[in-house]
């Protein structure tokens, strides 16, 4: 759930982490009032990317492991 993520990222930021997320591991609910693609989409841009957190596709990340 994007709050638990949000909350997680924040504070590693706090704490001088540098933070990586995953963009396309995570998810979320409906909520009553945005559909779970709205509220990730505006966590994800308006939120975390280039502020809080680096934001990498999956396939890219493996293949900087490998």
């Amino acid at each position: 759930m994007e709050f638990c993520i949000d909350t997680s990222v924040k504070v590693g930021f706090e704490y001088g982490y540098k933070i990586t997320i995953v963009e396309d591991a995570i998810s979320t609910f409906d909520n009553e009032h945005l559909p779970a693609d709205k509220i990730l989409s505006f966590y994800k841009e308006k939120i975390w990317r280039n502020r809080f957190a680096q934001l990498k596709k999956q396939q890219k990340e493996i293949l900087a492991i490998n």
